[in-house]
């Protein structure tokens, strides 16, 4: 079983239980190494490199078992690839998947960081209505 990184939408329970079947634990983390931007015109983000200092705050699910974890690939879309990365908890270290922006949609990329909290309040309702196909 995998432990899944989310960083943008997947943070949000209503996304999150849209999308995949099972119950997971869930931690806050955060992974260094990499920027989280906003996408021009779009609700959600994407997750770049950056340098070493750069930080973004996410939620780490434990435990993903193999159907959700190709729900979640479906979700993610051609935009992005699944990587290994290492995510710091309070007390531990994980090796969890990310969903890091292929480099050929870089150009979609702003040089603004993303909202959780703006995505939480203003825009979540629209991304709903735009992109969901899946079970509910």
């Amino acid at each position: 079983m995998t432990h899944v990184f989310t960083y943008g939408s997947l943070m949000f329970e209503r996304i999150w239980t849209s999308v995949v079947r099972g119950q997971y634990e869930s931690l806050h983390g955060t992974l260094y190494g990499f920027k989280r931007r906003s996408i021009r015109n779009e609700h959600y983000p994407a997750l770049v490199p950056g340098p070493l200092t750069a930080a973004v705050k996410g939620i780490l699910y434990l435990h993903i078992d193999d159907g959700d974890l190709r729900r979640l690939d479906s979700f993610e879309g051609s935009y992005y690839a699944r990587k290994t990365v290492q995510v710091h908890t309070d007390n531990n270290i994980f090796q969890a998947e990310a969903y890091v922006l292929e480099p050929e949609y870089r150009h979609l990329v702003t040089d603004q960081d993303w909202d959780p909290d703006r995505f939480g309040d203003e825009g979540i309702d629209s991304f709903i209505s735009t992109y969901f196909g899946f079970d509910r």
